[in-house]
């Protein structure tokens, strides 16, 4: 491995460092035998990229073409017919609030950009949106924009690319993690003289979670799905990205510490609930 970056400013240093394979930890998908290197996934979508960049650089020259030219003198008349001489690409200097007088049977019109203007914006938006398919991520997301959606399509939307978001860190921690972790059991092992079997460490992951965009529904969706016994805390605090034993510890010593206090569980929410008079008007 070099010691410096070959694309740096010291890209002729070739210092290296040996390093066993065991110990090196080469991250990428083997779609074919005898592949070396990984593909991105964005890969097919990069000719994208300089399709949106020409028609950007297109959209901004005919708007400074616009704008360079105030306007242009015309005629109507046929060549050699009754209209004042005009000298071919002369130019007339424009005043502020002045009113202008052509030559007889000559006229003035301003460029008109109408193209490729009035196109850009769906140009851009179905590029952007071919561009994230890639990735498996929806358009709001890759524009950073939701002002063409409601909450039903930007929920479902977000599906797909959530759980492609979970396959790759069930890539990651099969490839990546438990690789690291086991030569680090194996030193905590020997240095705690535990004796205790690596094969019967259980781990899990845990990675942040998705926030819901309406944390009241999702807590009532939360509070069916335990009642009806189709999930539990752990999968319930894994999806937040916490450990559902450290949590419930935690709840536990609130809990004790309120008890020592003598607070009583309903305590805490009495300020929230505002108070009416006798009108019936919020205090």
């Amino acid at each position: 491995m070099l010691k410096r970056h070959p694309g740096g400013t010291d890209s002729f240093n070739t210092e290296f460092v040996t390093i066993k394979a065991e110990n090196m930890i080469h991250v990428f998908r083997q779609d074919r035998p005898e592949q070396h290197r990984g593909i991105p996934e964005i890969t097919a979508a990069l000719p994208l990229f300089a399709h949106l960049r020409r028609f950007t650089l297109a959209v901004v020259s005919a708007a400074e073409a616009a704008a360079d030219f105030s306007g242009i003198l015309y005629t109507d008349t046929p060549a050699n017919g009754e209209a004042d001489s005009v000298e071919a690409m002369d130019t007339i200097q424009l005043e502020r609030n002045m009113l202008l007088t052509m030559p007889g049977g000559w006229k003035m019109s301003q460029v008109d950009p109408k193209q490729p203007v009035t196109t850009y914006g769906e140009f851009k938006r179905e590029i952007l949106n071919e561009i994230a398919r890639c990735l498996s991520m929806p358009f709001n997301i890759a524009a950073g924009n939701s002002s063409g959606y409601n909450y039903a399509s930007g929920r479902l939307d977000h599906q797909t690319y959530y759980k492609a978001l979970k396959v790759d860190q069930s890539f990651m921690e099969a490839e990546v993690l438990d690789r690291i972790l086991e030569p680090w059991l194996r030193e905590w092992n020997l240095a705690t003289a535990s004796g205790i079997d690596l094969c019967d460490c259980r781990h899990v992951w845990f990675w942040d979670g998705q926030e819901h965009v309406d944390p009241a529904k999702e807590a009532t969706a939360q509070e069916k799905r335990l009642q009806s016994c189709t999930t539990n805390l752990a999968i319930e605090y894994a999806k937040q990205g916490r450990d559902w034993e450290v949590e419930m510890r935690q709840i536990a010593k609130e809990k004790a510490l309120k008890k020592e206090l003598g607070i009583g569980d309903n305590e805490f929410f009495q300020n929230s609930e505002k108070e009416k008079d006798e009108d019936g008007n919020e205090e």
